[in-house]
C-alpha cells in the first residue's frame, strides 16, 4: 500500500527539521512526525514572509499533492484558497489537521470573521494545547465539538534518557523566554539565600528583557545571562535543566491566556525535575494537584516556595520522580506521535 503524502507546513519548518537531523537536539518540536518518518512520505515545507506574494505563494505550497496537511501552528492566511476550494467541493478528501496554541479567533470585522469562520469550518480536526482553549473556541461557536481535541504533547524521553544525564546542582534555574516576568523572579530570591541562574535572550518577539542588565548586581546570589538562539544554547540549557535542583516559570499575569510555560513545564518532567509556576488556569497540566510542584500568585508565594523547595530535598526529589512518571505515562513525543497515526488515518 502506497505511504501517505504528509505535508508539515509552517515557518522555518524546512529548516527545523534539517537541524533535527544534523544535531542532536529534542525531536518535540517535530510534534510527532520524526517518529512517523517509515510509515509516512513527509514534505517539511517552510511558508514564506513576503507580502501579498508571498501569501499567494503560501496558498499555492498548500495546494500540492498531499493526504494530510498538518500545522503545528495554525496560520490563517495560507489556508484561504484551500478553504473556499472545499465549500466548493474540491480537496475535500484531503485531511487538514491544525494545532491551535491559543483560542480561536473570530476576527475584527465582518469580512475577517467571514474568513476565520470559513477556515475553522474545513479543518477537520483542531487539535489544542490547553483544554480551556479548547472549550472557549467550541463556546464561542467558532468550531464543533467534533472536530476539537485535545493535544498530548510532551518531550522526546527517549532524547533526553540517551543524551542528557540528569544531576543534582544547588541552585533553581529558569531559561524561559516568552512572557516572563522576571523582574518579579528577581526580587524574590534577592530577598532568599538560594542561588538562581537565569539564561534568556534580550529580545524575544514582543519581549524586550534589556531591564535586566540593571538586576544582574541585585544580589550575589543571582546570575543573569542572555543567550543567543541556536543549537549551542539549546544544548547547553537542556544540561543545566536536567543539573538544576527545580525549574522556575515565573508568567506576566497580563499575558495568561494560553498555555504559555508549557514547554518549560514538559521539559522539567522529562529531566525528572520539579517546577514552581506562576498560576496559569489554561496549562493542561495540574502542577500541585498532579504533585510535580508549587503554584504561586505573588512575591510573597514566590519567596515562600523558594524556601520550601530549597529545605524539603526529600518531597522536592519525589516530586521530580512523579514528574517524570507524568511525562512517561502522558505528556512525551511518543504519546503525540501515536495521537497523530490516528488522526491520519481516521
Amino acid at each position: 500500500m502506497k505511504a501517505k503524502r504528509i505535508i508539515d507546513i509552517g515557518f522555518g519548518k524546512r529548516t527545523l527539521y534539517e537541524l533535527l537531523k544534523s544535531t542532536k537536539i529534542s525531536s518535540r518540536h517535530q510534534y510527532g512526525l520524526a517518529q512517523l518518518e517509515d510509515r509516512y512520505t513527509i514534505f517539511h515545507v517552510s511558508l514564506e514572509h513576503q507580502g501579498i506574494v508571498g501569501t499567494f505563494k503560501n496558498n499555492l505550497k498548500v495546494l500540492g499533492n498531499y493526504d494530510v496537511i498538518f500545522m503545528s501552528y495554525l496560520y490563517l492566511s495560507p489556508l484561504m484558497l484551500l478553504s473556499l476550494l472545499r465549500v466548493f467541493g474540491l480537496y475535500r478528501r484531503r485531511k487538514l489537521i491544525v494545532v491551535s496554541h491559543i483560542t480561536l479567533v473570530a476576527g475584527h470585522n465582518s469580512f475577517k470573521k467571514l474568513c476565520n469562520r470559513l477556515i475553522y469550518s474545513t479543518c477537520n480536526k483542531v487539535l489544542f494545547h490547553s483544554q480551556k482553549n479548547l472549550e472557549e473556541s467550541i463556546n464561542k461557536g467558532l468550531i464543533r465539538p467534533e472536530q476539537a481535541e485535545f493535544l498530548y504533547w510532551g518531550d522526546d524521553l527517549e532524547y533526553i534518557d540517551t543524551h542528557i544525564h540528569p544531576s543534582q546542582a544547588e541552585y533553581f534555574l529558569s531559561t524561559g523566554r516568552e512572557q516572563r516576568d522576571f523582574s518579579l523572579l528577581v526580587s524574590a530570591f534577592s530577598k532568599t539565600n538560594a542561588k538562581l541562574e537565569l539564561y534568556t535572550n534580550k529580545i524575544n518577539s514582543n519581549n524586550n528583557y534589556g531591564y535586566l542588565s540593571k538586576l544582574q548586581e541585585l544580589s550575589p546570589n543571582i546570575k543573569i545571562v542572555f543567550v543567543e538562539k541556536d543549537m549551542e544554547t539549546i544544548q547547553f540549557l537542556a544540561e543545566k535543566s536536567a543539573e538544576c535542583m527545580c525549574i522556575v516559570i515565573p508568567l506576566l499575569q497580563t499575558e495568561i491566556h494560553y498555555c504559555v510555560g508549557l514547554t518549560s513545564i514538559v521539559e522539567a518532567m522529562a529531566m525528572g525535575k520539579p517546577v514552581i509556576c506562576s498560576r496559569n488556569p489554561y496549562s493542561p497540566i495540574d502542577i500541585e494537584k498532579e504533585g510535580i510542584g508549587l503554584v504561586v500568585d505573588d512575591e510573597v508565594s514566590w519567596i515562600k516556595a523558594i524556601n520550601w523547595m530549597k529545605t524539603h530535598p526529600v518531597e522536592r526529589h519525589q516530586m521530580g520522580i512523579r514528574a517524570r512518571k507524568l511525562a512517561e505515562q502522558k505528556f512525551n513525543i511518543n504519546k503525540c506521535s501515536k495521537q497523530l497515526d490516528r488522526l491520519f488515518n481516521q
